[in-house]
This record gives structure tokens, sequence and C-alpha cells, in this order.
């Protein structure tokens, strides 16, 4: 077990090395598929310099060419991304089934909608609306309830949906309501209703803090996206753990 652990974290980060390119260059609307440069002297980048995590290091955080710091996000998202599938494999112990690469996918999906959503305030349909379309299928084609997952979903969108209505968008983006969607296909009942609870106390406690330490006021916007998605992954990771509380919704 300890040499999978190893394993995935390592594809986790090297998705999440991939994940940093898309958090640059989606939001300046470049192309994904270039070659990797310094975003200060605009350098092309030999392999040597793209090792997740390792290059940050042993690069002493600064580019071999121009000297200029690298963002310290690069290795936050890398690592983060590792721990996040080196977890589900430690609690879950998964089989390698179709079930767990749709696993997997969800827990990458949601990783960078949770990055989106805390850097720039923003969840990208080019990575949310695929994810919907793909779970959608999915538990047509393999749940035993596909009525479930469906029905948690469009409850939690509704939600979602009556928020954003309420506060004219000023609250939350519409971003959310497909984000909850998504949420609901993955998890189904009650485990989206963990996942969408989860994520609103998370919101809320740490804006609380934050408003407390004076590093927030009242009118700024918090990135929802990004607690719902830490609540879903949560809860995929916890699943076990949580399923004595699923007796309650019987």
């Amino acid at each position: 077990m300890p040499i999978i652990l190893v394993f995935v974290f390592i594809l986790g980060t090297i998705y999440g090395s991939f994940l940093n390119v898309l958090l640059w260059r989606l939001p300046e609307g470049q192309r994904i598929d270039g070659r990797s440069y310094c975003r200060s002297c605009r350098r092309q980048l030999v392999w040597f310099d793209l090792i997740p995590i390792l290059s940050f290091i042993i690069l002493g955080s600064r580019c071999r060419y121009c000297h200029n710091r690298i963002h310290v996000r690069y290795p936050i998202v890398e690592m983060s991304t590792g721990i996040i599938l080196a977890l589900f494999f430690a609690f879950r112990q998964p089989l390698l089934n179709l079930e767990t690469v749709m696993i997997v996918f969800a827990l990458l999906i949601l990783a960078s909608l949770l990055f989106f959503d805390l850097f720039y305030l923003i969840l990208p349909d080019v990575l949310a609306l695929p994810a919907i379309a793909v779970f959608a299928i999915y538990d047509l084609a393999k749940t035993a309830n596909p009525l479930s997952y469906f029905l948690t979903a469009l409850l939690s969108a509704g939600f979602f949906v009556i928020l954003y209505a309420v506060s004219r968008g000023k609250s939350l983006g519409f971003g959310d309501v497909k984000l909850a969607f998504l949420v609901g296909l993955i998890l189904g009942w009650p485990f989206g209703f963990f996942a969408i609870i989860g994520g609103i106390w998370l919101a809320a406690i740490v804006a609380v803090f934050l408003l407390i330490l004076r590093q927030a006021k009242l009118k700024d916007k918090i990135p929802l996206g990004s607690f719902l998605a830490l609540s879903t992954i949560l809860c995929i990771i916890f699943y076990h753990e949580l399923l004595p509380l699923t007796t309650f919704f019987r």
C-alpha cells in the first residue's frame, strides 16, 4: 500500500503541474498547449525545470534564467492535488475499476474548481460543464438509483438558484449553482446534502474568522465554490467515516 500511495501522490502532483498551467492561462485567454515558460523573462523551460515540487525546491524558488522568484502557489497546487489523491487511496483503499476512475476524475475536477475560485472567484464552464455531462451519463448508465443523484443535484442547484436570485448575483455567482448541481451528481443523497451544508459552514466559519482578524469586510466576496469543492472532496475521502450519519436520513 505505501508504494501505491507514493505512486498516486506523484500522479497527483503531475496533474497539479498541469493545473498550474490552466490557472495561469485560462483567465488570460491563452492557449494551454504551448510550451511552459517563465512568466518574468518569458524563457521557455526545459523538462528538469518542470518536475513538480522538486524543481521549485532545487531552484530555490527562483527562475534558473532570470532569478526572479517563482510564485509559491506552484508547489502549493502540486502538493495539494498529490495529497488529495493519496488521502483518497489511503482511506478508501479502492479497487481499480471504473468507479475508482470516476472518483479520481471527480477529485481532480473539484480540486481544479477549488483553486480557480480561490484565486480568481470564477468556476470555469470549460471544467464544470463537461464534468456535469460525464457524471450525468455515468449516473444513468452505472448507478443503481440514478433518480437519487439527479434529484439531489436539482435540489442542491435549486437552493443556490434562490440565493442567487435573492442576492441578484451579489452574494454568489451562477458558477456556484452549476457546482452544486455537479456535487449532487457526484455524491447523490444524502452525501450531496452533507457536502453542501459542510461547504456553507466552512465558508461561514472562515468568513467570521477573517472578520474578527480584520482581514475582510462584510462587503467582500468569499470563494464559496472553493468551500463547496473542499467539502465535497472531504466527503469523498472520508466516505466510510460519514456513513453512520446516513442512518438519520433513511
